[in-house]
């Protein structure tokens, strides 16, 4: 079995770079096919904050935790593949649609007389 490595940033396009602590949106995500042939999409959405980034041989994820309450999720970022435990489960990798601007306020300070 290949080794864990983990990784402290993601670089998710040319120009952005998630670092622990960072906010970001998804999109993409797992699909369930039921027997009739209807979609049922199983992908999380809303914001997360980075924690790491894992490789295990081909196999690529997010760890990460939901903004407002703090739970952890893993979310796949790997190749799509057919999921090896659930049948008609198809593993879409997500992708970081960008960080999430917070606002930083400073305080107004007199100038100096």
């Amino acid at each position: 079995m290949p080794k864990l490595k983990t990784f402290d940033s993601y670089q998710f396009s040319t120009r952005g770079t998630l670092s622990p602590g960072d906010r970001f949106r998804i999109s993409g995500g797992p699909i369930y096919q039921c027997a009739d042939g209807t979609k049922l999409a199983m992908y999380e959405r809303g914001e997360f904050v980075f924690v790491r980034y894992c490789e295990r041989g081909a196999s690529k994820w997010l760890e990460a935790r939901r903004h407002p309450d703090g739970a952890f999720v893993v979310l796949w970022v790997g190749r799509s593949i057919a999921s090896p435990l659930i049948p008609n489960l198809r593993r879409r990798p997500y992708r970081v649609t960008g960080k999430v601007r917070t606002k930083v306020s400073f305080a107004r300070t007199k100038p100096p007389q």
